[in-house]
């Protein structure tokens, strides 16, 4: 039986690892003449899934629960049922940036049939993992693919980046040792923090669910892993592969985002000048889960609505 809401929360094996999925609806039986299509979210990092559960409860009911809407979480990044060493060991190769696009490749070609039209969403630097996974599925399997505050090159040389960056290469012990003291705390003490953290800040308790697993310091360790090789190896935009599927492509980036700040903007706009590229004007953060997931889902919805026209007219 269906719950109420349409919201399944699942654990698939993938790379080695038990991966959290995401799912408000699932897929129908196919009918003939009838496109079926789905949403998939792809994180950003920290990869954990739950912190847009608002942002996916909003667009699935903004298509009346006729669109399942996905969501797929990092490997290695959130806490999981059941570990053991074997997993552990599968973590360095799968948590590399290059091993989650392999993930996600896995995730898309198991879970989701041929016939099913995907319109894929990245935020942060799920859409440079979208731009990769591309060229590993079927293209014409997708319908539209939404980069939202896109983490697509010069990510050290970014305000964030460039105080990030140190970090991540030499002090990621400190922040694991930080976290695993945090770790022996109750989880009443750890939920309190949290509140605490974020005190006067409107936001969904998804937010405070999904922050509960950076007190695993193996899950923290993973996400720091990955952000550290996103700052070496996100550098130059990869020019031919947007050129490749540019016509799938749609971009939305900040007025005032630190990790791809608005001159970003204007460079890929420049080069791509007729290209969906868009520039926000409602003032919404990089980290748009935290207060604008009702917002962000209405601009999404809107926004593939010629797609969705075109495609079943």
């Amino acid at each position: 039986m269906e719950p109420d809401n349409g919201k399944y929360s699942e654990f698939h094996p993938l790379s080695g690892i038990l991966t959290h999925v995401l799912k408000y609806g699932q897929l129908k039986a196919p009918v003939s003449g009838q496109s079926r299509l789905l949403f998939l979210i792809i994180p950003g990092n920290p990869g954990i899934i739950e912190y847009y559960d608002r942002y996916m409860q909003v667009l699935y009911q903004s298509s009346e629960g006729t669109i399942p809407v996905w969501g797929i979480s990092h490997a290695g990044h959130v806490s999981v049922p059941v570990r053991d060493i074997t997993v552990e060991k599968a973590a360095y190769k799968a948590c590399t940036l290059e091993g989650q696009i392999k993930h996600k490749v896995e995730f898309i070609k198991e879970h989701i049939p041929d016939d099913v039209k995907l319109i894929l969403i990245g935020h942060s630097i799920g859409c440079y993992i979208i731009m990769r996974i591309m060229d590993h599925i079927d293209s014409h399997q997708v319908l539209r693919c939404f980069h939202l505050f896109p983490t697509i090159e010069r990510m050290a040389e970014s305000p964030k980046g460039q105080v990030a960056t140190p970090l991540l290469k030499y002090l990621r012990w400190l922040g694991t040792l930080i976290v695993q003291m945090a770790s022996y705390l109750s989880p009443h003490v750890q939920y309190r923090m949290l509140l605490w953290y974020f005190k006067g800040r409107n936001v969904p308790d998804c937010i405070y669910n999904a922050s509960m697993t950076l007190f695993d310091p193996f899950c923290v360790s993973n996400v720091m892993y990955m952000a550290n090789l996103e700052m070496q190896q996100v550098s130059s935009l990869d020019e031919d592969l947007l050129q490749k599927h540019l016509s799938k492509f749609s971009f939305y980036y900040g007025e005032d985002d630190h990790w791809c700040p608005k001159s970003y903007y204007f460079d890929i706009k420049k080069k791509f000048p007729h290209a969906d590229i868009r520039l926000c004007n409602k003032g919404h953060d990089h980290a748009f889960v935290l207060e604008s997931s009702d917002e962000m889902a209405d601009i999404t919805w809107k926004w593939i609505q010629p797609d969705i026209h075109k495609l079943t007219n």
